[in-house]
């Protein structure tokens, strides 16, 4: 009886993952905004964003779920591809500080490569929450990002004195649009495929915008 209860509660229509998923995925929006917001390195975005590292691995973790237990669409996998991507090169790219990438980065690239390789090849056709503008955006993002993290074993040292830093703040920002556009997307199915093309035409906006920030920052120090 237990069993069969645990096994309703998880692989139900509203199981215990999937609520899980939403609402660690509800809170990490909320209190992602202010890593974002806030000033880069300060106290408020070095402790909201563990909060957003804490929930984001629930989130993640509730994702996989899905997708090894095959009740997550391919649209989902993607997402949850992308998302866990940039969620985990985010993270290397704060802990390596003044090291180089090695080979575990590499060996992350080269996965995230074969898998939205395979993603293309069963994607199937196009659907109204999976169109193709969505479906080539999405893993095209993926290959695009993983061949620059491959790069960076050519210019190390470039990369540390001038990247690093901006490498963990894009990639989480893109993290953080990747659960909102997975959650408008499934909140409003009513307006698939706007509901998650919104969400990550803003994200590309913002990766710009804190780019442009950082890039004047520096050339202020310069001039300083």
């Amino acid at each position: 009886i237990v069993r069969d209860a645990v096994n309703v509660m998880l692989m139900g229509p509203f199981s215990t993952n999937e609520w899980l998923h939403i609402g660690a995925g509800g809170i990490a929006l909320c209190v992602g905004l202010m890593p974002l917001l806030s000033a880069k390195g300060g106290r408020m975005h070095r402790r909201s964003g563990r909060a957003v590292v804490a929930l984001g691995a629930v989130v993640l973790a509730t994702a996989l779920y899905g997708v090894f237990a095959g009740t997550a669409p391919t649209a989902l996998v993607a997402v949850t591809l992308t998302a866990g991507y940039q969620y985990v090169g985010s993270l290397r790219a704060l802990a390596l500080r003044d090291r180089a990438p090695g080979w575990p980065d590499a060996l992350l690239a080269c996965t995230a490569l074969a898998l939205a390789a395979l993603l293309l090849l069963r994607g199937g056709p196009g659907t109204a929450s999976w169109p193709p503008a969505l479906a080539y955006g999405t893993l095209g993002f993926v290959i695009a990002m993983a061949l620059y993290d491959l790069s960076r074993h050519l210019w190390p040292q470039l990369w540390l004195r001038r990247a690093r830093i901006l490498d963990h703040g894009l990639k989480m920002t893109g993290f953080y649009f990747a659960m909102a556009s997975a959650g408008a997307g499934n909140l409003l199915r009513g307006w698939q495929p706007w509901s998650q093309l919104l969400p990550s035409a803003l994200g590309t906006l913002a990766m710009c915008v804190l780019v442009f920030i950082h890039l004047r920052g520096r050339a202020a120090v310069a001039r300083a």
